[in-house]
């Protein structure tokens, strides 16, 4: 599920539940790789909001950092969430109310192949992590 990422100063730390309009005129820090530009950008406009972004970048660090810094909020994946940047700084993770968009994970091999130790224990903890979140 999608998160919003904000340093631990801001305004919104503290609310128990923040909206998409709470964030709309936020400095946008956009990640840049595979879907999540796009995603990021069709749930704002969804709402009406046309994001003021204030850096893109292809680097979840830089995004990490940025954040950290307090330059802007994120709108990502909790799947890349870490709650420090590399320079130790920390970065809060809160919910948005709403519908947000789900990253999508799969896994694929071959046919009678085996899979090694560490692939099946991927699975597994795919699985569960599932199944934890439709009981949610």
């Amino acid at each position: 599920a999608y998160r919003l990422w904000i340093p631990l100063s801001h305004r919104l730390a503290s609310a128990d539940i923040i909206s998409i309009g709470d964030i709309a005129s936020e400095p946008l820090i956009m990640l840049t790789v595979d879907e999540i530009e796009e995603n990021t950008g069709k749930l704002l406009s969804a709402i009406g909001a046309r994001p003021h972004v204030a850096f893109r970048t292809r680097s979840v660090e830089a995004v990490r950092s940025l954040v950290a810094t307090g330059a802007g909020v994120a709108l990502l994946p909790d799947l890349v969430y870490r709650p420090w940047s590399l320079e130790g700084d920390r970065i809060e993770s809160r919910d948005i109310s709403g519908s947000l968009p789900v990253v999508q994970v799969g896994t694929v091999w071959r046919r009678g192949s085996g899979l090694p130790q560490a692939a099946r224990d991927f699975i597994g903890l795919a699985q569960s992590q599932r199944m934890v979140r439709q009981r949610l």
